[in-house]
This record gives C-alpha cells, structure tokens and sequence, in this order.
C-alpha cells in the first residue's frame, strides 16, 4: 500500500503532495490540502447543508400540520427506511461500477426532487402524503448513493490517513448539522418554508460541478466472482464470519433504534422545553451537532480493539442523556442533555465507521460498507415509528425512558462478547 501511494504521489494522483512541500504535513491538513478530499469535503458540506435545511423543514411541516409525533416517525421511516431494501444492492453497484458517477447523477436526481417539492408546495398542491412520498424518494436516493459515497473515501486519501479523513469527515457532516437547522429556523421564523426547498436544489447543484473536477484513484478492479445477488451474498457471509465485525454493527443496529431515533422526533421534544415550537427546533438540532463537532475534533485514530470496546462507552452515554433530553422542562437543560447526547451518539457512529473501513478488503468494501449504511440508516427510522407511537400513548418522557433504559441493559449483556472479540483483533494486529 506505501508502494502505490508513492506511485500515485509520483503521479501526481489523489494522493500527490502539493508541489514544493518540503516538510509532511499534520494528517488533518494532509488529507485537506494535499489530496482530491478537500474539495469534495467542501462540495459535500455545502449539499449536506441544504439536506439538513430540508429535513428540518419536513419535520416543521409535519408537526405544524399534525402535532403527532407518530406522524414525525412516519416521516423519518420514509426518509430512512428505504436503506434496508436498496443497501444491500447499492453495496454491489459500489464494488462493480463507478463510485463517482454514481454520486453525479444521484446528485443531480436529488437537485430535481427539492425543486418539484418547491413548485408543488409554492402552488399549495403539497399534501401530507404527497410530503412523506417525495421525502421517500429522496431517502431512497440516499440509500442507492451512500456506499459508493462512503467507499469513495479510500479513493482520496492513502491508508494511513483513512481514520484521520472518516473522522473529519464525521465532524463535517455534524458541522453541516448545526449549520443547517440553524439556517433553516431562521428561514421559517423569516421567509416562506418554500425557499429551503430551493436553496437545496442550488447548493446541490454546486456540489454536481465539484464532483465533476474530481480526479480519484481507481479502485480495485475485480473480475465479478458470480451474479449481483451471489456478490450480495458474499458481503453478508463476510459480515457473519468476521465475529468483532458482526458485534460492531450490532451495537450500532441497538443505538440506533433505541437513542439515535430521538433525533427524529426533536420537533416534539423542543414542544416541550420551549415556548416557541420553531426555535426550540433550531436550538435542540443546533446543540445536538455541537456536541457532534466536538466530539469528532476531540477524536484521535484510536486502534481498533479501541473503537470496539469505546461504542459501548459511547452509546450508554448517549442514553442517559437522551433520558435527560426527554424529561426535562427547562431550555437550558434539555440544551446541555442535547450537546451530550450528540456527543455520545457521533463518538460511536465515527468509531464504527472508522473501525469498518480499517478491517474491511478494498474487495468487499462497499458491501460491507451497504450493510453500516442501511443499519445506520434504517435504524433510527424504525425506533421513531416504535417511539412516536408509544409517544402519542404513554407521553414521549416515558416512551424515551424505556427504550433508553433497554440499550443500557442490552450494552452490559453486550459487554464480554465484545471485550473478547477486542482481544481477539488486538491479537490479529
């Protein structure tokens, strides 16, 4: 792997150095200034931005028109839940075709979808239904596109870089968290929601031009060992033979449906500590993804017996203060419950990407990487159903409580099976 990198720095691939460097520089601004991630970090955040603008303003609009927070999870099963029948074929298509054309034209599919949302909106043809259906496209789109996005990671930067750049990219995307519900607040408390819709379709637009001036590395070129769905298959078997693998994206799957679905549902929860609904949203949202950022910044590579005994850690955090989130009345607590609670909740996710990518063959890396995407995806869908359910029966305090209070027991149960796998991949080493 040094060999090829060398070879790609020789030529001046995605890899190379800028010319004249005399020293190597620190890996964050390694993988910035020196490689083809840089300018797609940029065009990413940028998209992602609008992405967040947009969902914030679904959910506005969902709970504006029903005060359900049932209505809140059918709308996230709609964005999310289509990962868990389209992943496992998108995983294949990222391993057989062109990572970066893929994102093009997904891209451009995406910039499509915000602006008929926009006109059927502006022209008051917008329903409910007629909502959660567009939004179900877009999910859709994410799932098909998120594995080659993913893999595409490896294709930027040299091995040794890999656990610097997920992280980074990790902190980028819950910047674009913070950024994007702030904007979009500000928009709703100004302007009419219609314009979010728009500006999505720009800044997308933005982001087909960067990736177009992308120069990658080509990924390993393979003959296809069999049909689409027997490779679909490989990717499965890998992940239920490689035991630490298997625990990982476990936890993951639990986190996920029991704590990261409160993010789903914050539009109730901010009705709850705040006088007004639309900043409460902004606020929550906005607190959630400083913790994020600042738990992305404060990570460093870690081994990777590491990152699979620190996602416990992490995910019994992030349930306690979800715990915390739900019941509390006062701004300033629910506040600080968020930042942790998004601490918690990113420290896990980057340690399980990070920790996927480092073990996982370039060979079967976007089916492996289909399967993270659909549990990360996929799960907190499912337990914003379950929750806002229970939610509009029980109250969203008590519903929280005992889907928490469940990932607490379910991390110790847990906890051997995975300090044993982690002395196994500690061995390996």
């Amino acid at each position: 792997m040094r060999d090829q990198d060398s070879r790609q720095a020789a030529e001046g691939g995605p890899c190379a150095p800028a010319a004249g460097a005399a020293v190597r520089r620190p890996a964050p601004l390694r993988v910035l200034l020196d490689t083809q991630f840089g300018p797609f970090l940029a065009g990413n955040g940028l998209s992602l931005i609008g992405t967040w603008m947009q969902r914030i303003a679904c959910s506005w609009l969902i709970w504006d028109w029903t005060h359900s927070a049932f209505w809140l999870g059918i709308l996230a099963a709609g964005d999310l839940l289509p990962t868990v029948a389209i992943g496992p074929f998108a995983g294949v298509a990222a391993d057989r075709w062109d990572r970066l054309k893929q994102n093009m034209l997904a891209q451009v599919v995406s910039a499509v979808l915000a602006v008929l949302t926009a006109l059927l909106l502006a022209t008051d043809r917008l329903g409910l239904i007629g909502l959660v259906l567009l939004i179900t496209a877009q999910g859709a789109l994410s799932a098909a596109i998120q594995p080659a996005r993913l893999a595409m990671i490896q294709q930027m930067v040299a091995r040794e870089d890999m656990g610097t750049a997920v992280a980074l990219n990790s902190v980028h995307v819950n910047l674009t968290r913070l950024l994007g519900p702030a904007v979009a607040g500000a928009m709703i408390l100004y302007v009419d929601v219609v314009w979010i819709f728009v500006v999505n379709a720009v800044v997308t637009a933005i982001f087909v031009l960067i990736l177009a001036r992308l120069r990658l590395a080509p990924h390993v070129k393979r003959a296809h060992s069999g049909s689409f769905f027997g490779e679909m298959r490989d990717g499965f078997v890998h992940i239920l033979r490689v035991r630490p693998l298997r625990l990982i994206l476990l936890v993951m799957l639990c986190g996920g449906v029991m704590v990261r679905a409160m993010m789903e549902l914050i539009p109730a929860i901010a009705a709850g500590s705040f006088a007004d609904d639309a900043t409460g949203l902004a606020v929550l949202t906005g607190a959630a993804a400083c913790g994020a950022v600042t738990s992305g910044l404060t990570m460093g590579r870690g081994r990777a017996a590491q990152l699979l005994q620190g996602v416990l850690w992490w995910w019994g955090l992030g349930a306690l203060a979800a715990i915390v989130l739900a019941w509390s009345r006062s701004p300033m607590l629910a506040v600080a419950a968020a930042v942790v609670m998004g601490f918690g909740i990113t420290r896990s996710l980057v340690s399980t990407q990070t920790f996927v990518q480092l073990t996982t063959p370039d060979a079967l890396r976007g089916r492996v990487l289909s399967m993270h995407g659909l549990i990360a995806r996929g799960s907190p869908a499912l337990g914003a159903l379950v929750i806002g359910f229970a939610a509009d029966r029980v109250g969203l305090p008590h519903a929280v409580e005992v889907s928490a209070g469940a990932l607490l027991v379910l991390l110790l149960l847990l906890a051997p099976r995975v300090r044993s796998a982690a002395r196994g991949v500690e061995e390996a080493a």
